[in-house]
């Protein structure tokens, strides 16, 4: 009889056996595919992604500036390096460079004469040979910025290892009219853009763009896959800036402060339209000025706005200011007869004089602004006292800052004493200096009822999502009140239609203004004897203004006196620009005044 039970045996255990080895890789299959696809699944992906996927560094534009009627200040312009490859050049630099300056004469500036023209021509062949002929060099900048159209004709000539780099710049299309608004952009100590002064610099935060990376999925050989789409974060631009400037009003402004500044032979000037009720700022014009696209080939000096820092002594101009704190402090009226006007005041050593040394007993305060009477001041001072009348002032906010957008916005001195003869010299406008932006935030509040609005020169910020963040006017405080500010607006208007500028009033419209001729400190000490500051300051329709505008000259050469230069050109300026802004005659409050031949 045979035994089989070893054999069965023997068959199971190996059959387990079998088994046993099949689940323990069937097992083994399973741990390492959870291993590779759950546990190393994202650095697998990150190693495809390497691999299969292209990032490259890029960064938006730079955020755009327009005025409120949306024209652009500032925009950006694609433009060209024309760059060489020295080390495999086949032509010679000699025959590159004179294939190479015909068509890049055309992006030179305008010679003002053919000798000059031809030594541009020529500096321009011996430059391009000499970085041409750098054997050694991989890769030379030969001339930036370059046009498309430049581009394109040296592109016809097919030069090898000639090519270009494209990149952005700024571009100002109303170059000098409105450069200290906007201000420039140039380099940090990093390389890259930066905004310096106007807006540029003090919103630069948010006008400059981001960078970001933009990944795209490729083959092996670096492709991109047909049908794939890069990914770029959003919102890489920076944001732009809409400005509270009327592009029209901008001009009407610049070119007929350029015009009055030949005519007159002054040093310099500012025209600055504001609107009382809100503070915006239409119009800011100052000469001379620069082209913001090529600041380096322009003083230093010219970047600062002189609107909101060149201080100077304003003069008559503070009298409105001194004759609003007499008022509102219930010291004078406009009846109120000065007792003490019927000749110079006397200070210790010091004898202080009207402008024309004729003086008017009895003068009323109103016929003091007009007639512009420097011993009504110091009578108006006297009564309101000095802890008063620096309190007022400093109400006025005279001396401090504007807390507008522009960069170069600062604070400014302030008289640290108010003795006698301070306070008699400061109620007439000299020995305080304040900057042409800060008399009008002050004397806009008593076009403003009593209320000084915050001077602003932006209307929005928004980004390319379409979100805006929108400048509201904005209240600083009631400096008088309202029934004040009435009372020296009726006194302004009489100083405009019956006062030292009377012959340039119109009769169409009711204005209420202001003359100011200063002068100028001198170095050594005292006053410059031949050198003024020619201002006017004032706003229409009178009794509900549509604006406020300050005219400013410095040195005008043809006459010393604000009522012959600063005045009429303020009424030029203004006739057009009640017409601009839409004010209906029935606002114009017209006023038929008979002049005195007797006022200068």
């Amino acid at each position: 009889m045979v035994k089989t039970e070893p054999f069965e045996i023997t068959l199971l255990q190996r059959s387990r056996f079998v088994f046993i080895v099949l689940s323990l890789g069937f097992l083994a299959v399973i741990f390492r595919l959870f291993y590779w696809q759950v546990l190393q699944a994202s650095r697998l992906q990150a190693a495809a992604d390497n691999q299969y996927s292209r990032s490259t560094s890029i960064t938006g534009s730079r955020g755009l500036i327009y005025t409120s009627d949306n024209y652009p200040l500032v925009a950006n312009e694609t433009v060209y390096r024309l760059f060489a490859q020295p080390k495999i050049l086949k032509a010679s630099p000699v025959e590159i460079s004179a294939l190479l300056t015909p068509i890049l004469e055309a992006e030179l500036p305008n010679a003002s004469s053919a000798a000059e023209q031809k030594e541009q021509t020529e500096s321009l062949t011996t430059q391009l040979t000499q970085k041409l002929s750098q054997k050694d060099k991989n890769w030379v900048s030969l001339f930036q910025p370059l046009s498309r159209e430049t581009k394109e004709k040296i592109e016809e000539l097919q030069l090898f290892a000639i090519g270009f780099d494209q990149y952005e710049q700024r571009w100002y299309p109303e170059a000098s009219m409105a450069a200290t608004i906007t201000g420039f952009v140039g380099k940090d100590e990093n390389g890259s853009d930066t905004g310096y002064f106007g807006i540029e610099g003090a919103l630069n935060k948010e006008l400059s763009a981001r960078k970001s990376l933009s990944t795209s999925i490729t083959d092996a050989l670096g492709k991109k896959l047909l049908g794939s789409e890069p990914k770029t974060e959003n919102l890489i631009n920076g944001r732009s800036v809409t400005t509270t400037l009327r592009r029209d009003i901008q001009f009407l402004a610049y070119s007929n402060l350029e015009r009055a500044m030949n005519k007159y032979g002054a040093k310099s000037g500012e025209i600055i339209i504001m609107e009382p009720h809100t503070g915006k700022i239409l119009a800011m014009a100052t000469l001379p000025s620069y082209d913001p696209a090529h600041f380096s080939e322009y003083p230093t000096e010219l970047y600062k706005n002189p609107s909101i820092v060149a201080t100077y002594e304003p003069g008559s101009t503070l009298k409105v200011l001194t004759e609003a704190a007499g008022i509102d402090a219930n010291k004078i009226t406009p009846e109120t007869t000065c007792p003490v006007c019927g000749g110079p005041r006397v200070f210790g050593k010091y004898t202080i004089r009207t402008w024309n040394d004729v003086y008017n007993p009895n003068i009323t305060m109103t016929e003091a602004l007009a007639k512009s009477d420097n011993t009504a001041m110091i009578y108006i001072s006297d009564l309101v006292g000095a802890n008063t009348f620096e309190s007022y002032l400093k109400n006025f906010m005279i001396g401090e800052e504007l807390h507008i957008d522009l960069q170069e916005d600062t604070s400014t001195p302030f008289p640290a004493r108010f003795g006698p003869v301070e306070l008699a010299t400061i109620s007439f406008g000299q020995g305080i200096s304040t900057t042409s932006m800060q008399l009008m935030r002050a004397i806009g509040a008593i076009a403003n009822g009593g209320i000084i609005m915050r001077p602003t020169i932006i209307e929005k910020v928004g980004d390319e999502s379409g979100k805006e963040t929108i400048m509201e006017p904005q209240e600083e405080k009631r400096v008088i009140s309202a029934q004040s500010a009435k009372k020296v607006v009726d006194m302004m208007i009489t100083s405009a239609h019956s006062g030292e500028a009377q012959w340039a009033a119109r009769d169409a419209y009711t204005v209420a203004a202001k003359t100011g001729t200063s002068q100028i400190p001198s170095p050594n000490g005292g006053y410059e004897e031949d050198k003024t500051i020619a201002s006017f300051i004032g706003f229409a329709p009178a009794h509900d203004p549509a604006f406020i505008m300050l005219v400013k000259l410095v040195e005008p050469t043809s006459s010393p006196w604000a009522a012959e230069t600063a005045a009429p050109l303020w009424y030029t300026i203004a006739d057009d620009l009640l017409l601009m802004l839409d004010v209906p005659p029935a606002r114009y409050e017209t006023r038929q005044v008979e002049t005195n031949s007797n006022e200068p």
